[in-house]
């Protein structure tokens, strides 16, 4: 057993986005019944918060970071919605890998029992006249993904994410979503 652990070098720290399933069950008690896990590289626009100035300096340290400082753009709101739209309820939990101990957690996370499913973004064709539409064909976003869970998988079986983006801009966020590793 390692009693040290290792600061990693910057351009391996990362931002892990957790976004839990959440959904209700027979006593109408919020449950979570599974997660999906996918990594973001920091960079200069995809950044933490900068400190409120109303906090006093040891707050500020106890609890830094807190969810709300974590970075969150167009696309991280993409997925969660698209999960949104099975599981409303759905929230989104955030934790930067920044030493081996995280390492060690996050890997141990991926390796609990999972689902696979296919994570879909097509463009949004409702401002569109669908005559303008027929007979041509469209690139979509499409990943296979791990949905884990803690304990049975038959609620997450074979339900697929899917969610729409906006049509003129389709290219780009499907590029932007290739730089996302899903875990």
């Amino acid at each position: 057993m390692k009693n040290t652990f290792t600061v990693l070098p910057i351009e391996q720290m990362k931002i892990i986005k957790r976004i839990n399933f959440v959904t209700e069950n027979k006593f109408n008690q919020d449950i979570i019944i599974g997660f999906i896990i996918y990594e973001r590289n920091l960079s200069p626009t995809y950044k933490f918060d900068s400190k409120k100035t109303d906090e006093n300096r040891f707050s500020y340290l106890v609890s830094y970071p807190k969810q709300e400082s974590y970075p969150n753009d167009e696309i991280d709101n993409l997925i969660l919605n698209t999960v949104k739209g099975i599981y409303p309820k759905s929230l989104v939990h955030n934790e930067l890998l920044f030493s081996s101990i995280d390492v060690e957690n996050l890997e141990r996370l991926v390796k609990r029992p999972n689902e696979k499913t296919i994570f879909i973004i097509s463009p949004d064709f409702s401002e569109m006249d669908v005559t303008d539409l027929i007979g041509k064909q469209f690139n979509c976003f499409r990943k296979s993904v791990n949905i884990y869970v803690d304990s049975s998988s038959d609620l997450i079986k074979n339900i697929s994410l899917s969610g729409k983006c906006e049509f003129n801009r389709h290219n780009e966020i499907y590029k932007l979503l290739d730089t996302i590793t899903f875990l």
